[in-house]
């Protein structure tokens, strides 16, 4: 993995590169970058965290149609 930062006139950004990912984050203004890639991945778990439970919810709701159906 490869790690640089990047400081451009609006924002400053990490850049992370490995054999197969390249990408971009904006890091926050007043904190590390450390702390702004840190605060960056618990945000993403967590919108991970709910998309995931919408798409349990909705392969429950697939099989009780289903069941639903049999049940007719």
């Amino acid at each position: 993995m490869r790690v640089t930062t990047f400081i451009g006139a609006e924002a400053a950004y990490a850049v992370i590169k490995t054999e197969r990912v390249s990408m971009d984050i904006r890091l926050e203004p007043g904190r590390s970058a450390a702390k702004s890639l840190r605060e960056w991945a618990a945000e993403k778990r967590s919108r991970a965290q709910w998309m995931l439970e919408r798409a349990d919810m909705a392969e429950a709701a697939a099989a009780y149609l289903e069941a639903e159906r049999k049940a007719a």
